[in-house]
């Protein structure tokens, strides 16, 4: 019987149990959301006991416990021979910092919902009589907060990982240095459809993205859009790119830019 699910159902903690119960050895695939971006990695398993992990660029261990910050997503295991071990931890000491960092992922998301949210210096922070001291992690991110980049950007170019940039985030929140900026459709969604587009098809995107916009009544350097006139436009440039790429590769591009939109619209 094939081992898979949605983490849903079977928490990641009780995933790894069953596998170490098993003493199975593979590979446990795992595609998730993490905040509103798609992601996926691996965990892999000899004899049942974690020997690795991987997800984007974060180290073994920092990917392992990551994965308990996903409330649900698909997994499937693969029993397969798994590449030499880059985690020494026990699957014990894995599973409870893993469970104190899903306390403690609770607690961020009431600050950091989802990954679009863009971040501005406190022009005249009030701290008081307290000593603000930031460890070089927290310098990092602080420096590239700029009334511009996305939490989900700064996690990338840091190099931190979604978890910790996002921890960090929250405590300069607290203390008054930077605050949330509220973000309309030409900073977000537009500037992503384009980058989206541009991946598939090249620097003409952006002129097709404008014809379609045109076509709806859309100016993109305003935020006047609706979500019926975003998903219009989302349309027409399907259509218009049907011939270029052909039908499937336009409906899944178009599906691609839905998915971003609804993610983007349903949290203004």
């Amino acid at each position: 019987m094939a081992l898979e699910g949605n983490l849903r159902d079977l928490s990641i903690s009780d995933l790894i149990q069953l596998v170490d119960l098993s003493k199975k050895t593979g590979a446990t695939h795992v595609q998730a959301l993490q905040g509103d971006e798609s992601v996926e990695g691996y965990l892999y398993f000899r004899d049942g006991r974690i020997t690795g992990a991987t997800l984007g660029n974060l180290e073994p261990l920092e990917a392992a416990l990551t994965f308990f910050t996903f409330h649900e997503g698909q997994f499937r295991f693969y029993e397969q021979t798994p590449p030499p071990p880059t985690i020494t931890s026990s699957n014990e000491m894995i599973i409870m910092e893993g469970i104190d960092r899903q306390d403690r992922w609770a607690e961020i998301e009431k600050y950091v919902p989802n990954t679009n949210v863009v971040l501005r210096l406190v022009q005249n922070p009030d701290t008081g009589s307290r000593d603000i001291n930031l460890a070089a992690d927290e310098w990092r991110v602080l420096t590239m907060i700029n009334g511009k980049n996305s939490v989900a950007l700064i996690a990338e170019r840091t190099g931190l990982g979604w978890f910790r940039s996002c921890e960090i985030v929250v405590n300069l929140l607290r203390n008054g240095l930077i605050e949330k900026k509220e973000v309309n459709l030409a900073e977000s969604l537009f500037p992503q459809f384009e980058e989206m587009a541009r991946g598939a098809l090249g620097n003409s995107a952006s002129v097709l993205l404008s014809e379609a916009y045109r076509r709806v009544g859309i100016e993109p350097t305003a935020n006047n859009a609706t979500n019926e006139q975003v998903h219009a436009a989302i349309s027409a440039f399907e259509e218009s790119i049907r011939l270029l790429v052909g039908r499937p590769n336009a409906g899944q591009l178009a599906d691609k830019l839905r998915e971003r939109a609804v993610r983007i619209l349903g949290s203004r």
